[in-house]
C-alpha cells in the first residue's frame, strides 16, 4: 500500500512539473503590430530563412498600403549570449529583415531598426521549445 501510494505521489508530481513547463512556456501576447508578422531566425544567425520571405513579402505589402508613420524593425535573441553579444546579435536581425524589406520596395525612411537582445522573450521557459520564439524580428507601427 505505501509503495502504491508513493507511487500515486510521484505520477502527480510528474504530471505537474509537466504542466507548469508547458504554461511556462507559452508565447506571450504577439508584439508585432496588426497586420505585421514576426520573422524567426536560427541560433546564432541573422540570415533571412527561406519561410521568413514569404512573411515579409507579406509585410512589405502591408507596409507599403499603410504608408502613414514608420515602422520599426525590432530585433529579440534567445536567453543564451552574453547581454552585449545579444543586443549585437539583435541588431543584426533587425538590421537583416530593415534590408530585406528595402529589397521588396519598402522606402527606407520609413523603417528603422532597434535590439532588445535577450529583453523581451516570447516564452520563458529554459530550451528549444521556448529558444525558437524568442529569435525574431517584431515590428512596431
Amino acid at each position: 500500500m505505501k509503495k502504491q501510494w508513493m507511487f500515486a505521489v510521484m505520477a502527480v508530481s510528474v504530471l505537474l512539473l509537466g504542466v507548469g513547463c508547458q504554461q511556462q512556456g507559452r508565447p506571450k501576447k504577439a508584439t508585432s503590430a496588426a497586420g505585421l508578422k514576426s520573422v524567426h531566425f536560427d541560433f546564432d544567425r541573422a540570415d533571412i530563412k527561406a519561410e521568413s520571405k514569404t512573411i515579409l513579402e507579406g509585410n512589405a505589402d502591408w507596409i507599403k498600403k499603410h504608408k502613414s508613420g514608420d515602422v520599426t524593425v525590432e530585433g529579440n535573441c534567445d536567453e543564451r549570449g552574453t547581454e552585449e553579444y545579444n543586443i549585437a546579435l539583435g541588431h543584426r536581425r533587425a538590421s537583416a529583415t530593415k534590408s530585406y524589406l528595402v529589397s521588396l520596395g519598402v522606402e527606407a525612411a520609413h523603417l528603422s531598426v532597434k535590439s532588445y537582445g535577450e529583453e523581451k522573450p516570447a516564452a520563458t521557459c529554459h530550451n528549444e521549445s521556448c529558444w525558437w520564439q524568442n529569435r525574431r524580428a517584431d515590428f512596431k507601427k
